[in-house]
């Protein structure tokens, strides 16, 4: 084999893996907004095995409103929010209405994801389309 193009795969897998902590960190979090009726404010959007933002946080027992929407497509997406205890707190079918979700919550993390599957394969959640809501005092 060739050793010039030999180098140039290896230099190809180099940039290659250079890019995978490069793109883990566009899922640096998001605060959500505090507007002067003193309620925080965050938008998610979810497409093709993502949400948007993916990590979040915002502050314990103030009111938190989530608006939920998702980019046109075949393919059904849902939002679940889970409690720091496993316990599902939120289970809403995204379409093309924007949805909202108003809670209080204490201290906690709460992973959130879309549960949704075809046939057999992986869930949506496996394929990356998942986050995490940080509520801190």
């Amino acid at each position: 084999m060739d050793t010039s193009f030999l180098g140039l795969v290896c230099r190809i897998l180099a940039v290659a893996a250079l890019a995978l902590p490069a793109g883990m960190a566009a899922a640096q979090e998001t605060t959500a907004t505090v507007d002067t009726d003193g309620v925080q404010r965050i938008a998610i959007g979810g497409g093709s095995y993502f949400f948007r933002p993916s990590h979040i946080v915002a502050r314990a027992n103030q009111p938190l409103e989530i608006r939920l929407s998702v980019e046109p497509g075949l393919v059904p997406h849902r939002f679940v929010l889970e409690g720091p205890d496993g316990q599902p707190l939120a289970d809403v079918s995204l379409g093309t209405q924007e949805q909202t979700l108003h809670l209080t919550l204490a201290p906690g993390t709460y992973p959130f994801y879309c549960p949704n599957r075809l046939l057999l394969f992986q869930s949506h959640r496996a394929h990356g389309m998942a986050g995490v809501l940080q509520v801190q005092e």
